[in-house]
This record gives C-alpha cells, structure tokens and sequence, in this order.
C-alpha cells in the first residue's frame, strides 16, 4: 500500500507537468560570449532580462541562464538584454522550447562603476521556505574567526558552551538541541556523527560566503533529519575569489590565527582554489582561580582544494579537505606531555585527524529538465579522555544524493535517489559500541505557481534504515505574497534522527554522572509546524527596513530522554513517555534608520517541555527569554566602520542538584546576563585593519564545574555551563583581500 502511494506521488507530479499546454510558454537559456583572443567561449548570464517586444511582459534568467515565460498574445518578438551585451531578438512561435540566444559584448559603452552595500542579514524573499541569509559583509561585523562564532548578531541560531572542561561548542535553533537542526556545507551533510561537538570550529569565516538559515522542516531533497531547522554554509567559489587573501587575528588571551586563500583560473572553463586554516592558544589562563583552565590548549590546522569546471553542457566541481586538531583542558598543572597515568591531576585531551571529499555534477537539457549529482564522504579518528573517562571513536561515511528536476511554466516537479553508509565504531570505558548504518531512499516534490502572489511546494520521502525500519516524510511549504511588500509563509512537515549518544550528551565524558541505559533507544521523531510574515517599509529615501515575525512549534512522537534530574551521579537515557514540545516565537527588525546607519533589533520567547519520570517539566539549560540589538554604522566615504552587539540572556532552569553536598549545590534557576561585543575597521584599499571586544561587560558564570576541587569525586561535574566561562576579551586583525 505504501509503494502504491510512492508511486502515485511520483506519477501525479509528473502528470501534471505533462498537463500544461506546450503552446502556452516558452523557455530557453541567456548566454554571453567571452573573446580570449581567436578563441571565444560562452557563459550563462545570471538574471538577464527576456521581455516580449513592445509589452511589460518579462522574466529575469536563473543561476543557470534559465527563463521560461508564458507567450504573449500582443508579441511574437522575444528580446534578452545584459549589461555589457548586445540585445538579442528571436522570433518565437508556439511549441517553440529550448531557445537560446547568445549575447555579443557590447564595445561602443563607456567604462560604467556601480557600487552598493550589501546587507548584512537579508531575507530570501523569493524562497518557499522561510531563509535567512548571513553575508559576508554581516560575518565581518564581529571577529567571525570560525562558524560557531558567526551568528552572536543573529537572534535564529544560539550557540553556546557544552562543557567548562573541553570548549566544545553546540547550537540550538527553536529552543532545541543543533543536533534537531540539519548543518549543510553546499547541500553536502559533512557536519553530522563523531564531528558534531567541534565541527563548528572547523570553518573558519574568512573561507565563508554566506549562510543561509531556514527555520522549519526543509525540502525533503536534502533528507530527513531538519526537525528544527537547517543551516546551509557557502564557501568561497574559485571562479568568484580574488587571487589571494589573507586574514590574521590575534586576541589578548593567546588566541592566535592565520587563514590564507589561493584562486586560480586554469583555463577559461576551469578554476581551482586552495585554502588553508591554523588556530593555536597554548597559554594557560584560571581567572576564576578554580585551578582549571577557562579554555583549552589549541593547535589546529586545515588544508582544503576545490576545482569547478563550468561549461555551457553543465558544472562540475570536486574538492579535498585535511584538518588535525589538538585540544587538552582541565587542571592548570596537568603535564600533557606525560602519560595520564604519570599525572596526579585532572584532564582531557582530544586528538582528532579528519579527511573529507565532495564532488557535485550537473547539467540541464531541453524542455526545462536538469539532472545534478551530489557525492561527499569523510573518515574521522577521535583519541580522547576527560579525567578517568576514556573515549575513542573512528567513523567512515559515505553520501549520494541523485536528483532530477522539470519545469515547465508554473510548474516544477524535482525527485531522485539518495543513500545515506555511515560505520561508526566507539570506545566508552573500554567497551565497544559499533553502529552501522545504511539509508537508501527516494524523494519527490513538486512546486505549484500559478500566479505571482502563490507558491505551493509539498514534498514526500521514504528511508529503509536498517536499523530502524522505514522513515515516511511528508513536508508542505506555503507562501503568500499579499502585495509587494508583504509575503507570509506557512510550513509543516515530519522529521526524524537517529540518536549519536557520546557525541549528542557531554555530560557522559565531561561529569562524574554515570551513564544508565533505562532501555534500548529508539529513533527520534517529531513534527514542525509554523508561520512566517514578513512586512518591508521604508524610513525615507535609501532608508529600507524589514519586519519580520514568526512562530514555530516542534511536537516529539518519540525522543531521547537524558535526565539529568532524578540523581546529581548518574545520566539516565530511556525512551520518551509523554510528551515533548517546543514553542518559539520571534519578532526582528532590520532597517537602515539613517545613511549608513544600520540596526536589527529582535526578541525571541521559547517554551520548551518534556516529560521526565512521568513528570511534564521545563527543559534545563535553556533559556525562556533572548534579546538581540545590532548597530553597524559606515559614515561617508566607508573607510570606517564601527559595529556594536548587545545581548540580552534570560533566565534557564538548572538540573537538580538538591542531593549534592550543600558546596556542591546549583539553584534552581540561572541569572539573567547581559553581553557586549564591539569591533571598529578602517578600510585601506584592499586591506582591512579591525580591533574589537567580546564579551565587555565581562560577566562569567560563577561556579562553572562542581567539584572542581576533587574532580575525581562522583559529584564532579563540568557540563552544567549557562553562561561564559572566559571574560573580557580584545582583538585586532588584518585582512588583505
């Protein structure tokens, strides 16, 4: 019966592709031509212009070149145009598809300059799914130094510390763990398993373009594993990078950091780029006098090539990439170069070597259809401990995902294939935990259009775990566009995960808790549902602004249980019996409220529940309540630039610690916290000077570890952390682009 309805899917989609007249539109594709002496190529031109002669009628080319329109009853004549080309005409009758025009470069326009400032957060109106866009210009705003720290001025995504001991870090979007949100780099799931805890470090952001944050289930191309959300990371393209960049930071506690970029191009249809990332703090620092370090010892480095072919046929692109991480926390004077059975004290090391590869593939045929292949896989070698707690874990995965899409006018119908290995062995204790996992599956979806205020998307996919049996995700997408300042979005889909316990649960290395498994755990699985709008206005000339208001509610039929509430010494895991839920409501508004003076300032409220031992309670280490406001000012001339963020933390409930020895006890609730980030650049031709601060107000949490001093003792816990563990901290740094 579930085949049947697989089948129907796929076949009503399609049908009703087939369904529209073929005399009623047309499509093609824009092209330019490029002279490089006697030899000449062609390129498809982004958002040309395709208009009937003598009407308004018109549409702007894709990424690719596409256009398609409906025929106009008034015109037979089709005109493409393209700033620095001739204009083109084509005469056009109908049933005519697959037209192509190629454009001249146009030799008798003077030289022209255009500049603009690009917004440093945007959202992608045109978009079915509700997607906020970072851009570069907004990464540069704050030190940005890597991914975990590049959403501070973004209220969408927090992240925060996992534990006092290892500096891991981990984000939450709608008040759920990042491990419910889908971390993407370029569609590939290179950020999933043993890498989770760290990966968001890896990236630094000087080798990042944009990221796109989508809120809700996302489209069911991508998999089903976007509960909350997804996060999608742009790198910098070889085609689009200057020859060479560099940035260099260093701040006040030791944090010292270089990042290099190197783009070529080879041939006129081939480009490369080499990229290279090192981080290294290796001074000790106890403000706190805890005699544990407020930050581990660092020593990394990255190594990543990327080459991309383009053609008028299709795309192609592979690339490479190496990285070696050291990082050893705990006690001031635990000696790291000795074995840990020669130390009296405590600590944690982390030894981690990672090699990943992606490679994608597409081209587009007549008629509107396109195929495109996206492959990825990485092998991950872990060696750590925390204290007595030993862990290891080696983890080989494997991705493809095959997709094929046809539009044809209002219509656009995409499925394909996917297939998910991932062998992941680890070491707890000396005992082995081996999973092994194996996903195939097969997706459709298809997007309705029928005017330019309505947009329907509604997808569904089935996964064959072999382990968990078969995944059914359905997913709808909704968008209105009142008039042309307002658009709402409504969304609701399914999601599932399969729980990673060490990686997903700090507490397991980083206390003295121990772990008990209550019963064999299931997959997770929940629903999302929720509701955009978003209101653009105006404060005057040049004076743009954007209202944007949404709410979201995620409801668990099955989740993970980690309690860490019924004893202080132990993490209790067991299958969710009850209920589970989240609900996050945010407001946010941008505007530039004078020339060059940019702010955003946005509030959200999350109500978080799960059910622990048959009691409904608010989930610890989650804050109800979160403030955002974001000043970027730019006087005339732009030579300068001066950007300020505030932060505004509400109150979390802390697990329970009642049973502990009185020295050893939490309230019940955190403080609410403020914090202050401010950085200043001054711009010299193409070299970037920027000093800053973090964290100013210089608020830490008090108390970060219980039982710092016997951290051998079962009451020994360093993953209860709420708020920052380091305090003031000042920057300076220098791009050259």
């Amino acid at each position: 019966m579930n085949k049947l309805i697989l089948f129907l899917f796929f076949w009503a989609g399609a049908a009703a592709l087939e369904a529209q007249p073929r005399d009623t539109w047309t499509c093609g594709h824009v092209y330019g031509i490029e002279l490089h002496g006697a030899h000449q190529d062609t390129i498809p031109l982004i958002h040309a212009n395709v208009m009937w002669a003598g009407t308004t009628l018109g549409t702007v080319s894709d990424d690719e070149g596409f256009f398609k329109l409906d025929l106009a009853p008034a015109s037979k004549k089709l005109v493409a145009g393209y700033v620095g080309y001739e204009s083109d005409t084509l005469v056009v009758e109908p049933g005519m598809h697959g037209l192509a025009f190629y454009l001249e470069p146009d030799d008798h326009h003077e030289e022209m300059t255009i500049e603009g400032k690009k917004p440093h957060t945007l959202h992608l109106h045109e978009a079915e799914v509700n997607t906020q866009s970072i851009t570069r210009q907004g990464l540069r705003t704050l030190a940005c130094c890597n991914l975990a720290e590049s959403f501070e001025n973004s209220l969408s995504v927090d992240v925060e510390q996992s534990d006092a001991v290892s500096g891991a870090k981990r984000i939450k979007m709608l008040g759920l763990a990042g491990f419910y949100t889908q971390i993407l780099v370029e569609k590939n799931p290179l950020m999933r398993g043993l890498i989770s805890p760290f990966g968001l470090e890896y990236i630094p952001g000087f080798w990042i373009d944009a990221i796109d944050i989508s809120k809700g289930t996302a489209s069911v191309a991508t998999g089903y594993e976007s509960i909350t959300g997804q996060i999608n990371v742009e790198l910098a393209k070889p085609e689009d990078s200057r020859p060479l960049a560099l940035n260099a930071y260093q701040n006040s506690m030791g944090r010292s950091e270089l990042t290099l970029s190197a783009a070529r191009k080879v041939t006129p249809k081939l480009s490369t780029m080499l990229l290279s990332y090192g981080s290294y703090n290796r001074q000790r620092w106890d403000e706190d006098g805890d005699t544990f370090l407020d930050m581990p010892l660092v020593s990394h480095i990255s190594l990543m090539n990327r080459w991309k072919y383009h053609s008028s046929s299709g795309d192609g692109q592979i690339g490479f990439k190496i990285l070696r991480d050291t990082r050893d926390g705990g006690q001031t004077g635990f000696d790291f170069g000795r074995p840990r059975a020669a130390n009296s004290g405590y600590g944690s090391r982390n030894r981690i070597g990672r090699y990943e590869f992606f490679a994608k593939a597409g081209t587009a045929f007549g008629g509107g259809r396109s195929i495109g292949l996206i492959l990825s896989g990485f092998h991950h070698d872990q060696d750590s401990f925390w204290g007595a707690k030993g862990y290891n874990g080696l983890e080989q995965s494997l991705y493809a995902n095959l997709i094929f899409e046809k539009e044809a006018a209002h219509h656009r119908f995409s499925s394909g294939l996917s297939f998910l290995l991932d062998e992941r062995d680890e070491t707890y204790q000396e005992q082995l935990f081996s999973t092994h996992e194996r996903v195939p599956g097969l997706f459709a979806e298809y997007t309705w259009k029928p005017n330019e205020r309505l947009n329907a998307m509604a997808g569904f996919r089935y996964d064959d775990h072999n382990l968990y049996g078969g995944f059914y995700t359905p997913r709808l997408h909704l968008k209105y566009q009142a008039d042309a300042l307002t658009a709402l979005r409504l969304s609701a889909g399914k999601g599932y995960r399969v729980p990673h316990l060490f990686m997903d649960n700090p507490a397991m290395l980083a206390s003295s808790r121990e772990v008990i498994f209550a019963e064999s755990l299931e997959a997770e699985e929940a629903w999302n549902a929720g509701m955009q709008l978003t209101r653009e206005f105006s404060l005057g000339q040049d004076r743009p602004g954007t209202l944007a208001l949404d709410f979201y509610r995620t409801e668990f039929l099955q989740q993970t249980v980690v309690d860490l509430d019924s004893d202080p010494r132990t993490i209790l895991l067991y299958n969710l019996d009850g209920r589970s839920f989240s609900n996050s409501a945010q407001i946010e508004v941008t505007a530039t409220a004078a020339r060059g003076l940019d702010l955003t300032a946005a509030w959200r409220f999350n109500d978080v529940r799960m059910t622990y031992a048959g009691e409904l309670k608010e989930v610890p280490l989650n804050p109800r309540h979160k403030g955002v406001l974001v000043l970027s000012w730019s006087p005339t001339g732009r030579k300068w630039q001066f950007d300020v963020t505030t932060q505004y933390n509400g109150a979390t409930r802390l697990p329970e610690t009642a049973l502990n020895p009185e020295p050893y006890r939490m309230g019940s609730h955190s403080p609410a916290y403020g914090q202050l980030f401010a950085q200043v650049t001054r711009k010299f031709g193409k070299m970037d000077l920027y000093l800053g601060g973090e964290n100013l107000t210089g608020f830490r949490q008090e108390r970060p570890i219980l039982a710092w001093d016997d951290p051998f003792s079962p009451w020994f816990d360093s993953s209860l952390v709420w708020g920052p563990t380091a305090g003031r901290r000042f920057y300076v740094g220098l791009r050259v682009n």
